[in-house]
């Protein structure tokens, strides 16, 4: 009987789960365990983006910079909004009053409200747009590019772009930034972010 016993007793013991307390660690390989172990070197964490998410670097990483403090997407939101109600974000735009090409495109209720510093995102119908306009505005302090026919001033912009003002410099000022655009950040919704930027539409 006590060997009968010992033997049930034996076989519920194999088929119970050892407790997480008492359970004893698993032998590690030396071989393997300062590899997986081993912290990654060169310091550079950089995490593989999804396609379309952000600037892409060489090897399809993001390539991101660190913005100055006080210019996050929050930053920015707030100074849009402010400025929309306050007065103009859209830099070099007196000049197209006395531009003879833009007085003979656009309407003259238009003109006048440019002429009256209402904000250009305010005016309708938008003030229309040439190349040779647009090809004008290409400096950072006076930074125009094209979005699916739309032309927007980027200059205040630029510091809050997560990727860099320099990329922007160097493929949209002045330009029609659309393929680029849509490669990268078609996700994004550019007429929201860009909302109080807007100077008018293009005309080819």
């Amino acid at each position: 009987m006590v060997d009968g016993k010992n033997e049930r007793q034996s076989s519920q013991d194999s088929f119970r789960k050892p407790s997480p307390l008492n359970a004893q660690p698993s032998a590690i390989n030396p071989r393997t365990s300062s590899r997986l172990m081993r912290p990654p070197t060169g310091g550079d964490l950089r995490v593989p983006t999804q396609a379309g998410c952000s600037t892409l670097g060489a090897g399809g990483y993001r390539n991101k910079v660190v913005l100055k403090p006080g210019h996050s997407a929050l930053d920015w939101s707030e100074l849009s909004a402010r400025r929309g109600t306050q007065g103009q974000l859209v830099t070099g735009i007196t000049k197209l009053v006395t531009d003879p090409e833009i007085q003979q495109l656009n309407n003259p209720q238009a003109l006048m409200a440019l002429q009256h510093n209402v904000p250009s995102f305010k005016i309708y119908p938008p003030i229309k747009i040439t190349k040779a306009q647009l090809q004008k505005h290409s400096t950072a302090e006076d930074c125009w590019c094209l979005l699916n026919q739309r032309v927007y001033c980027i200059s205040s912009y630029l510091d809050f772009h997560p990727g860099g003002a320099e990329i922007l410099l160097k493929t949209a000022a002045g330009k029609d930034a659309t393929a680029l655009f849509n490669k990268y950040h078609r996700w994004v919704n550019y007429e929201r972010l860009l909302e109080t930027c807007l100077v008018g539409v293009y005309v080819p």
